[in-house]
């Protein structure tokens, strides 16, 4: 039987382990960053990193047919911490982790994946960049639309993910 001790007891546990330490979306809800994107070594494409509505999305990844995906984050010494995937049908899956300082500087590295019943190949990408207060991010909604007609075949961009 269940009974109001417990329904307390359970609220209680449950309030406690999502609040003690645990990544929550949000933080960064509203923002947009600009910079670059590529390999570790070297990122060379520009591009905007954007968060909304717990979800976040890069332009070039949604313009491959990457969906924005749901992000997590919290407050630590450095900053933001945050962490999400981006995933494509065909062309794979980016993990990112990174850290928003307090004045804007934004550091991702990104693990990339993509899986052929014959082969799987992984890369590292970094995305390093500033936060623009002057950019407007879309809406989760209007991005998603725009994934409608996206085709990431005519993209020659695309061919590097």
């Amino acid at each position: 039987m269940f009974t109001l001790t417990k329904l307390v007891a359970a609220t209680l546990f449950l309030g406690l382990t999502s609040a003690g330490g645990a990544f929550a979306g949000g933080l960064l809800d509203g923002r947009v960053f600009e910079g670059v994107i590529g390999p570790v070594e070297a990122p060379d494409l520009a591009d905007r990193l954007k968060f909304e509505d717990g979800y976040f999305w890069s332009d070039i990844c949604t313009r491959c047919g990457f969906l924005p995906g749901e992000y997590h984050s919290e407050m630590t010494d450095m900053g933001i911490a945050f962490r999400g995937v981006l995933q494509s049908d065909s062309r794979g899956r980016f993990e990112y982790e990174g850290i928003v300082g307090v004045h804007g500087a934004i550091e991702a590295s990104i693990h990339w994946e993509r899986r052929r019943w014959y082969w799987t190949s992984t890369r590292e990408i970094a995305f390093q960049g500033i936060e623009n207060e002057e950019l407007a991010s879309q809406t989760l909604s209007q991005i998603r639309q725009q994934l409608d007609g996206v085709d990431p075949d005519t993209n020659p961009l695309c061919a590097r993910f």
